[in-house]
């Protein structure tokens, strides 16, 4: 893991050397936001329960260091439904998740299809309802630190992802993601 890090280290800072000085060498714009919407499968139960997931939305500006390089940061709401059986009678629990992290994408292509990794670490704030309880007055909320990864493509200003956010607490999920990169795009090139 330290021989894969410092190799990932290596490598921004060669790309990041090799763009110093001037922006000719640009294909893409360096600013964009990322909007997205998608669904929430969250990690399975050892209570039997059946899932029924939910739905994401989330905003992600980003600053391209070089073409194949991009930063920035996500903010996503999530909200995940869980149902189950008790023994008793079915019972329904709520999860909703608000996170803030830094991420990093890294672009395998500076073509108009263009694969891509990412990671993210940072702040996640998770608020649970249990059905059980009859009461939702005061919904219970932890914050803490979490991570996740991705990976996906950008075709043109469509973008489409899965990302696995690692929350605990019974909290991680998946989400499945489509959306649209507002700026950003191909340069046009200078006459």
């Amino acid at each position: 893991m330290k021989k894969l890090a410092g190799f990932l280290v290596a490598l921004v800072i060669a790309q990041c050397s090799l763009a110093q000085g001037s922006d000719t060498g640009r294909i893409f714009k360096k600013f964009k936001v990322d909007v997205s919407l998608g669904y929430a499968i969250p990690q399975s139960s050892s209570n039997g329960a059946s899932y029924s997931g939910g739905g994401l939305f989330a905003i992600e500006p980003k600053y391209a260091v070089v073409d194949q390089l991009a930063i920035g940061v996500r903010f996503e709401g999530a909200a995940i439904v869980h149902e189950y059986n008790n023994g008793y009678s079915n019972q329904t629990n709520g999860k909703a998740n608000v996170s803030y992290l830094l991420t990093g994408d890294y672009y395998f292509s500076n073509k108009s299809f263009r694969p891509f990794i990412g990671a993210g670490a940072g702040i996640y704030t998770v608020a649970s309802v249990d059905s059980s309880t009859n009461s939702v007055s005061s919904l219970p909320t932890t914050s803490q630190f979490g991570f996740m990864i991705r990976g996906g493509f950008e075709a043109g200003h469509f973008r489409l992802g899965v990302e696995y956010n690692f929350v605990g607490n019974s909290a991680n999920y998946l989400g499945l993601k489509v959306g649209a990169c507002i700026g950003g795009g191909r340069k046009k090139p200078k006459k």
